[in-house]
């Protein structure tokens, strides 16, 4: 009993402990407009030829049949030697590619990228309701491309090695939603706000008419999408396909000099996000049955947005069964999904990212619809951006991860919450770790694991058959660092089955919190565990640039039951919160 007693003690004065800041923690201002003049590739178009075959721009773009015959922006095109156009090779499985399976098809491209301020090229205005491309680039002549100079001086910074020479770029592989096109409304105006942030976007011409006429708004669309799936699931499939042979087409031609290989994102609408996850490894449902079949991948890409998108319905999921094709997901992804999204239902994209084995988020939109609507544009381009460059940026610009480690919202327009974090530690480096995260089953207990001895003991099941990863890491110091990270302190390692305590762990990177616990008498002091940065005293929590590690406590000292669980993520506590957990806040801080 008395061990209890002063289990119960300490409980109660861990409990009196400041909670500190956490994750996510601050609503910020949309971004600014971008800094940088933008043009965009050749897309001259033959209007003489199109009102000789009939129909609007929009039906070639689209790829709709016209007069009884199906067409594409091919057709149309006044300078077809001058625009991005290759053919994307099928893959020869005929189970999944009925209709394409190893032929060619020719597709489009349009590039809209940073451009000199003194660019001289006219806009072009596109007819129908297609938008403007600035600074069009002429037949026969090279894309203007950005040197070094302009845009490190364009963005305050300075100019050093080779002003002259080309700026390489972060690059933007774009896929617009079904039915639509690169240069349809909206998105033209999403791709050239990219590309003044600095960014190079290639966005293909879809034109999903070409391989299946589904549409899902209405009964006749749903009747026609049961009848003819195998066509439906081709013309998904054909997206990844085209995506990743544009890519191979940017890399090999003008553009090339002004595309960074190291940082190459994705951005998608609707289908377009279900087709970046298929790049960055989700495997797709190609039957009525839920089989699962392979797509393209590509793994130049490092990390991909989603905007309402597209995961299946509840009768066919996107991802093959419980979506478990999504757990082959690698890389990090963003999802800004609708709460009000009928045809890209909330709920089957958060169960497809909560299987990824990747850093994965998710922004829910309130009240927000299968559309980008005027009030969601600015939340989209910040969480867009700022998310791209902390995935892409993490050698070059320092500070970006750092800023969206902190931004939990943006201020204005709609509401917008972030409800999955999940962080997946950058590779170890200054002497780093991973702790892998453990749940027992049976126990309904949690455990970090630093030693990588440990780590394989569990995993190869000397601790037990009832340990399973939960797939959240934390990186740590398995010895003191040098100077590299000053106020880096042990982490005390307890467990609690000595003298009839809990059959627990418990860390602790506070030096008074320790020797608390090391009197607590319930509590055995199995040495240091490994090296953290504390959180900072009085409130002040981790500093930027550094995730919070949280704690969680299941409020077990009554039944002799205790266990805490530690996270970096948010969605993470919020759920331990919702299962009866108290959230202490912040234990520790962790490198992302």
């Amino acid at each position: 009993m008395n061990a209890f007693r002063t289990l119960v003690a300490l409980v109660a004065a861990l409990a009196a402990l400041p909670a500190l800041s956490l994750n996510h923690d601050r609503v910020v201002p949309p971004l600014a407009p971008g800094k940088f003049t933008v043009a965009c590739s050749n897309l001259a178009l033959d209007t003489a030829r199109l009102a000789a075959l009939g129909g609007t721009a929009e039906d070639y773009f689209e790829g709709k049949e016209v007069n009884g015959v199906r067409r594409y922006i091919t057709d149309i095109l006044a300078q077809p030697q001058s625009v991005v156009k290759f053919d994307a090779l099928v893959p020869d499985v005929r189970r999944i590619y009925p209709q394409f399976a190893g032929a060619l098809v020719t597709h489009v491209a349009i590039v809209c990228h940073p451009t000199p301020r003194t660019n001289p090229d006219p806009d072009y205005a596109l007819p129908g309701t297609a938008g403007t491309l600035p600074h069009m680039q002429p037949a026969g002549a090279a894309p203007r491309l950005l040197t070094r100079s302009e845009h490190l001086s364009t963005l305050g910074l300075p100019v050093t090695g080779d002003g002259n020479a080309i700026a390489a770029l972060p690059t933007i592989v774009y896929s617009h939603g079904l039915g639509g096109s690169p240069v349809g409304k909206g998105y033209i105006d999403v791709m050239t706000r990219l590309a003044a942030h600095g960014y190079v976007v290639a966005a293909v011409f879809h034109a999903d008419a070409r391989f299946s006429r589904v549409r899902i708004e209405d009964l006749d669309g749903f009747l026609y999408f049961l009848a003819n799936f195998g066509n439906v699931a081709e013309m998904q499939l054909m997206r990844p396909v085209a995506l990743k042979a544009m890519t191979d087409t940017v890399l090999a031609g003008g553009f090339a000099p002004a595309v960074d290989t190291t940082r190459i994102g994705g951005f998608g609408a609707s289908l377009g996000g279900q087709a970046m996850a298929h790049l960055l490894g989700a495997r797709m449902t190609t039957s009525l049955t839920l089989s699962c079949g392979d797509t393209v991948r590509d793994p130049r890409i490092r990390a991909a947005v989603g905007f309402v998108p597209y995961a299946g319905q509840s009768f066919l999921p996107a991802f093959c069964d419980n979506q478990e094709g999504a757990e082959e997901v690698n890389k990090p992804y963003l999802a800004l999904s609708g709460t009000s999204d009928t045809t890209a239902p909330i709920n089957l994209m958060r169960q497809a990212l909560n299987r990824m084995g990747s850093s994965r988020y998710m922004v829910e939109l309130r009240g927000g619809e299968h559309e980008l609507r005027v009030e969601d544009i600015d939340d989209l381009f910040t969480w867009m951006v700022t998310f791209l460059n902390a995935y892409l940026d993490v050698r070059t610009d320092p500070t970006a991860m750092a800023r969206f480690i902190r931004q939990g919202g943006v201020s204005g327009g709609r509401v917008d919450e972030l409800t999955v974090d999940v962080h997946v530690p950058f590779a170890s480096g200054n002497g780093e770790s991973l702790a892998l995260e453990f749940y027992n089953t049976d126990l309904q207990h949690y455990f970090f694991a630093a030693g990588a001895d440990e780590i394989a003991n569990i995993v190869a099941g000397n601790a037990g058959r009832s340990w399973e990863l939960t797939g959240e890491a934390i990186k740590v110091f398995p010895r003191l660092p040098a100077d590299t990270f000053t106020g880096v302190a042990p982490v005390c390692r307890f467990y609690g089955a000595a003298a009839g305590g809990p059959n627990s762990h418990f860390f602790t990177a506070d030096a008074p919190e320790c020797e608390l616990v090391k009197r607590s008498g319930g509590w055995f002091y199995e040495g240091i565990g490994f090296y953290m940065l504390p959180a900072g005293a009085g409130g002040i929590g981790c500093p930027d640039g550094w995730l919070s590690v949280n704690r969680a406590y299941n409020n077990g000292f009554a039944r002799n039951d205790s266990n805490h669980r530690f996270s970096t993520s948010e969605s993470t506590m919020a759920e331990m919160r919702r299962k009866g957990w108290a959230v202490e806040g912040t234990a520790m801080c962790a490198r992302p």
